[in-house]
């Protein structure tokens, strides 16, 4: 029986197509009912988008900039941010000197999923949290389930672009936007998992987990790129982390990531083959008076770009090789009342494995995606937020072919 009802502050996370909560605190709704804590939050959010896309006939496979080739126009949309809608419903209690818990986090975009931008259509709901946890502040928390992986995670939590929209305004058509995911960062992802998270010891923190390895994927269309679908081992990621308070409040995490995949019968790949990936990422940030920076470096070797697994891996001249991938972003943010002003800088590349050199058919390969960010986020009230950005996109490929596009954003987001 419920017997009383109380607002409280709640840490939000999540991340898309992919995306995350952000790491400031806002209002939810909290139920007691007998022994357990329930929690309600979520947001909703929409942005108009105009996006000035490309018309050459260049070609950039896996290129996050607009390019609607010879005679395109341009795009315009009503679409959802880097964030989906999200509504999160969370229980708590202990039990026999445990700490239990549960969460269920539902994303709907505004967008319509089965017929794109034609009539008759209907949003679909990402599931994408789905966990139980266990422990005790003395030793730490087990979690079991699908939530936000541990590798690159900071990186997206940290991006100012989560209460707006960031590159892929308009074009792309999925459940979300990119913000930097890219074009800075490898997309963390949602994941099976089962991981365990240390007591905070005056600041450090520790986090190691066991994950469900994802496939290696052509994203790109390129037809050097291999694809791997066998797991026959777990992955695994960790992350260090360092947080401090004061008059510069600060936080500094360190995150790395392994994993496998085999190619199975039908894969582009030979039957058998393994692919081992592994990755690593390090950042920092930092704020005072108003001013907040921050700057998140990547490696990778077998794990892609953009997301975990994108074009991780080439398949040419009879044999398989790992792409390498590195990247960066740096972003600086003031806030002077209820007026957030920031600039944000990044890029993501790939590399071409050894077995494509002298390939024509890697020129067109992505090779750098990379963005200019400048946006103002203004809060009308604590929990609504009213965004404006322009972001400027450019892709290039191995060959030197370059797109570019230029998206104007505004839009509103509201947590509660």
């Amino acid at each position: 029986m419920v017997r009383t009802l109380r607002v409280r502050k709640l840490g939000l996370l999540a991340a898309a197509s992919a995306v995350v909560w952000t790491s400031a605190s806002y209002a939810g709704i909290g139920l007691k009912a007998g022994p357990w804590d329930l929690d309600f939050s979520g947001n909703v959010n929409g942005f108009a988008t105009f996006n000035n896309c490309d018309n050459s006939s260049t070609s950039v496979q896996g290129g996050l900039a607009c390019n609607t080739g010879p005679g395109g126009s341009n795009v315009a949309s009503i679409e959802s941010g880097l964030l989906p809608s999200a509504l999160v419903f969370s229980a708590k209690t202990r039990q026999m000197d445990f700490d239990i818990g549960v969460t269920l986090g539902f994303y709907p975009g505004i967008t319509s999923s089965a017929t794109g931008k034609r009539g008759l259509g209907s949003s679909s709901i990402d599931m994408r949290q789905n966990f139980l946890t266990f422990g005790d502040k003395s030793w730490g928390t087990v979690k079991v389930g699908r939530d936000i992986g541990l590798f690159a995670a900071d990186a997206i939590l940290s991006d100012m672009t989560l209460l707006g929209v960031g590159s892929g305004a308009a074009f792309l058509g999925g459940n979300t936007t990119l913000g930097r995911i890219g074009v800075g960062y490898i997309y963390t992802d949602w994941i099976p998992q089962i991981t365990y998270t240390s007591p905070n010891y005056t600041g450090f923190q520790f986090a190691l987990g066991a994950f469900q390895g994802l496939d290696i994927f052509n994203f790109s269309g390129n037809p050097n790129s291999a694809t791997l679908s066998g797991h026959n081992q777990l992955g695994f990621q960790g992350k260090l982390s360092y947080e401090w308070k004061g008059s510069v409040p600060g936080k500094v995490w360190i995150s790395g990531m392994t994993q496998q995949a085999k190619a199975n019968s039908g894969d582009f790949a030979p039957v058998g083959a393994k692919v081992r990936g592994e990755a690593g990422d390090i950042g920092v940030k930092a704020g005072a008076a108003g001013f907040e920076g921050v700057v998140a470096v990547y490696t990778a070797n077998g794990i892609g770009t953009t997301a975990i697994g994108f074009d991780a891996a080439s398949f040419a001249n009879g044999s398989i090789e790992k792409r390498k991938s590195n990247g960066a972003y740096a972003q600086g943010t003031y806030k002077f009342g209820q007026i957030k002003l920031g600039l944000s800088y990044g890029e993501s590349r790939l590399d071409r494995a050894g077995n494509e050199e002298g390939v024509p058919s890697s020129n067109n390969l992505v090779k750098k995606n990379k963005s200019w960010i400048p946006g103002i986020y203004y809060s009308l009230t604590e929990a609504l937020t009213l965004t404006g950005e322009y972001v400027r996109t450019e892709a290039e490929n191995h060959g030197g072919g370059k797109i570019k596009d230029d998206a104007w954003i505004v839009g509103a987001i509201l947590f509660f």
